[in-house]
């Protein structure tokens, strides 16, 4: 009987301020700082917008407050995965200020959200509240100068409100979003949002205040300077990477969907490509999974492939596709048709789960980086999640579970080796986060938030040339 091939890939490494490299964004970010802005300059000074009631825009100030003196782990412990987060200031490893000025400070009264309790839609109620809170979006950004990045605080009152019984439930109706509403205004006014909500400003969301303090310092350090913390070392040059996702847009035709494009340049400078709305896309019985037509999915390509070209300069000799459902025939061969100059293809499914599960003989989870070829070989389990020899630490809860690697029978070109360790770098490209890694990689773990914003009756209404390409309006 066949047996089960297992081998280990080398951790990805990351490029930060001057060249340096480093396996660990936060240990990167702490030894070298991040990569500087595309101007040159050392220091960052992020000017911070914030829209809440009095309570928590002064919560969110109390928060930068901490963040500037730096935030210590929870009792004595000061393992190599639970770093304490530097503080903020000309003297910060982060290279990283803020200026938070009362002119960027928009506040929601208390009367605004008193007058919600007497709305019984509550499609209405919600239409409401986001119609004022794109008022004092819209009032912050129209200054000058204007913020480089607005928090939105949502106000405690104004949850409990909007979710009702659903305690710490999303705020959403049957035709929109709350979060990808506040990002499309966000979008309107030409600058990044960040959410937050009043469980994180209480303590009582899962995270604690250091990982809050971590998480929110990245995430606005990357939608401020519009550049990426750190880079990738592993990917190939000329090659364009693609996760390709789908969505229904809310407020149509039930039937009529749309795709949509995350691209990724060797770098790991990325844009959005929203895809034409079509009504004959064709659905997988059996899994619910969408698939593109032969036509839309050679359209779509040959989208990618242009704005590639037109941001790089020359065109790409290998295309990488990342889907989370399989690739249908006609489908491969409209991405074919589209690609049909590129020397290089690799079409390549990607699944979360997979009931395989490998045990370790120590008292540790398999290594991350793990890779199970099974007898056969036409699909792969790779480890993104798993010990970690760099932070000497299992980042998650559980017994790790590896992710479903399924190249292409037809359309493959790298090897089994090259393909996860791509995987395995595009899980530590998420900037809204400094985790040291994702368990999908951020070509499809990312495509529901991104899909979210996109499915709103605002999106649709956007034309082109105001459509918001750059990933930092998304995250």
């Amino acid at each position: 009987m066949s047996e089960f091939e297992i081998s280990r890939l080398r951790e990805p490494e990351l490029v930060f301020a001057g060249g340096e490299k480093a396996k660990d964004p936060r240990a990167g970010l702490l030894e070298y700082g991040p990569c500087p802005p595309r101007d040159g300059s050392d220091h960052e000074i992020v000017r911070i917008g914030i829209v809440g009631d009095s309570w928590s825009i002064s919560a969110v100030r109390d928060l930068l407050e901490e963040m500037r003196h730096g935030v210590l782990p929870e009792g004595s412990d000061r393992e190599r995965w639970n770093q304490p987060f530097p503080g903020l200031g000309s003297e910060s490893e982060l290279q990283m200020s803020y200026d938070q000025r009362q002119k960027w400070r928009s506040e929601i009264e208390g009367d605004h959200v008193d007058a919600l309790q007497e709305v019984r839609d509550e499609e209405q109620q919600v239409e409401m509240a986001l119609d004022n809170i794109e008022y004092h979006i819209e009032n912050v950004c129209s200054t000058t100068p204007s913020p480089d990045v607005v928090i939105v605080s949502i106000p405690p009152d104004l949850v409990e409100i909007l979710t009702g019984d659903k305690k710490g439930g999303r705020i959403r109706t049957k035709d929109t979003d709350f979060r990808s509403r506040i990002k499309l205004l966000g979008m309107l006014n030409e600058t990044p949002t960040q959410l937050i909500g009043p469980d994180t400003l209480r303590d009582e969301d899962v995270q604690p205040r250091r990982e809050v303090a971590w998480n929110l310092a990245v995430g606005l350090l990357y939608k401020a300077r519009r550049g990426r913390p750190w880079k990738l070392t592993e990917l190939k040059s000329r090659t364009c990477y693609v996760g390709v996702s789908f969505y229904d847009e809310r407020g149509t035709d039930p039937d009529t969907r749309a795709s949509i494009a995350q691209v990724f340049m060797e770098t790991g400078e990325n844009f959005v490509i929203r895809g034409d709305p079509v009504k004959d896309i064709a659905s997988d019985k059996d899994t619910g999974r969408t698939h593109l037509n032969r036509e839309d999915a050679k359209q779509l390509i040959e989208t990618i492939l242009r704005r590639f070209g037109d941001r790089q300069g020359e065109m790409p000799e290998r295309l990488v596709i990342h889907k989370s459902s399989n690739f249908w025939e006609k489908e491969t061969e409209g991405f074919k048709d589209g690609s049909s100059e590129v020397a290089a293809r690799d079409f390549i499914t990607i699944r979360e789960r997979h009931p395989i599960r490998l045990f370790s003989n120590t008292q540790y989870p398999p290594l991350r980086g793990t890779v199970v070829l099974p007898p056969g070989k036409k699909e792969y389990y790779l480890y993104t999640k798993g010990f970690v020899p760099e932070i000497s630490a299992y980042d998650d809860s559980g017994m790790p579970k590896p992710i479903v690697v399924r190249p292409h029978s037809d359309v493959q070109s790298a090897s089994y080796r090259e393909i996860c360790e791509e995987i395995l770098s595009f899980s530590k490209l998420d900037w809204n986060s400094s985790d040291f890694c994702k368990k999908l990689p951020v070509t499809v773990g990312i495509a529901d938030a991104v899909s979210d914003i996109l499915a709103e009756p605002l999106a649709g209404e956007l034309p082109e040339e105001m459509f918001p390409y750059h990933y930092y309006y998304y995250m």
